[in-house]
């Protein structure tokens, strides 16, 4: 087994054991090396390391969202012609608004509902 993330007792290994090695937001099967670990509620606003707010990503995807919130980059990915995982991003976010933090369960849920709007 790997070592955890270095901000995390959750490995990159166990989340690919999870998601199956798919990119949540273009769905690519990347090389393990392009994979990162994605946080849904950004740690930038004060999103923490646990594993139900981890997804995978690929470099590219993970670099062009920042800290944008989850359907604010599914917007700008519909708005440059390309097509979001939504069913990825669907299953993760209700995985998410099952989170025992109160803040992530509520971030997820209400990015639940902003998706439902696309």
């Amino acid at each position: 087994m790997r070592a955890a993330l270095p901000w995390s007792s959750v490995t990159l290994d166990s989340l690919i054991g999870r998601d199956g090695g798919i990119c949540v937001w273009c769905g690519r099967s990347p090389w393990r090396t392009d994979l990162t670990a994605e946080h849904l509620l950004p740690r930038a606003r004060h999103g923490h390391a646990f594993a139900e707010n981890l997804a995978l990503a690929c470099r590219r995807c993970n670099r062009r969202r920042r800290t944008r919130s989850v359907s604010a980059y599914v917007r700008a990915q519909i708005h440059a012609g390309e097509r979001p995982r939504l069913d990825l991003l669907r299953a993760a976010l209700e995985r998410l608004s099952r989170s025992g933090s109160r803040a992530h369960a509520q971030y997820a849920r209400r990015e639940l509902q902003l998706l439902g709007r696309l």
